[in-house]
């Protein structure tokens, strides 16, 4: 049985419920977008709904890491001559679900980071999808539960910037403290919390409120387990790679008693195409990072 919430949790579960509903255009990519199967077409035209979206898209198309010599204009080249669909249809979903949130207030976050990991968990998570035995809508839903898996950040950041940025300075001067246990002790609440509660008011798929909520405990997620393990150790994974991305791994020791035809060898190749495409996870990171 779950814990009544105390007051002080009340209060800031309430304020969180304050939060802008979920833009209508995030519904259809979620809807659409999440599915490996969406053409270039079908993308270019939902995500041309929202202007702001499709800005940004093809402002990061033109950003100074992905230039050509002749500037792009339109989200379907930014698709097909620079950034490709699989980048893109990342962004959209990103960009889209992040729009409610103003992080401006805490200097403290690492958007940048933020953004890294969200895009090499869910990288790293659907790669490794194939080799684990998952029912066909959970191994679909392993790129969107990466994406947004630390969506309860973002939330508290926006809700609670100046607490926050209290958060952030512990933690730096106490690496090995938890986040999470910082987050509970100065807010009451932690990211797991706020973002299962935003996730749920959002309608979110299952898949992914429940990798939300039990990222750290993936035991208590039911059919979910795998998924939500296997996104808890993209997520831990992306996070090393942010700081030495030399020398992490993903080892196959991670994924004992758990379905799968993995080995280390899989797993060697999986970490080495997301360092070959490390510079640019980094430059899509800054991008965001700096547009916000």
């Amino acid at each position: 049985m779950e814990t009544p919430p105390s007051d002080l949790q009340h209060s800031r579960l309430q304020e969180i419920l304050h939060l802008p509903p979920l833009p209508a255009v995030a519904y259809q990519l979620l809807k659409e977008v999440a599915d490996e199967d969406v053409d270039i077409t079908r993308l270019t035209e939902l995500i041309e709904r929202d202007p702001g979206l499709a800005a940004r898209i093809v402002g990061i198309a033109n950003s100074a890491y992905f230039a050509r010599q002749r500037e792009i204009h339109r989200v379907e080249d930014a698709i097909t001559r620079v950034l490709g669909l699989n980048i893109v249809r990342g962004l959209a979903i990103g960009i889209a679900l992040s729009k409610p949130f103003d992080v401006s207030a805490c200097p403290e976050f690492e958007l940048s980071r933020y953004w890294y990991r969200a895009f090499v968990s869910a990288h790293l998570s659907n790669a490794l999808g194939p080799y684990l035995e998952l029912e066909t809508d959970l191994r679909e839903c392993l790129f969107l539960a990466g994406l947004v898996h630390n969506l309860g950040q973002l939330v508290l950041v926006h809700a609670f910037p100046s607490r926050m940025a209290d958060v952030f300075r512990q933690k730096q001067a106490n690496p090995q403290q938890s986040l999470m246990t910082l987050e509970s002790q100065v807010l009451a609440m932690t990211e797991t919390q706020a973002g299962t509660v935003i996730g749920k008011r959002w309608k979110l798929p299952r898949c992914v409120t429940h990798t939300i909520q039990y990222r750290h405990e993936p035991n208590l997620a039911g059919r979910y387990e795998l998924a939500v393990h296997a996104v808890a150790v993209c997520s831990r994974t992306a996070e090393s790679l942010y700081d030495d991305p030399d020398n992490t791994r993903l080892q196959l020791g991670d994924f004992t008693g758990h379905p799968s035809t993995l080995t280390q060898g899989i797993l060697d190749d999986i970490i080495s195409k997301v360092r070959h495409n490390d510079a640019q996870y980094r430059a899509l990171a800054d991008s965001l990072g700096s547009q916000e």
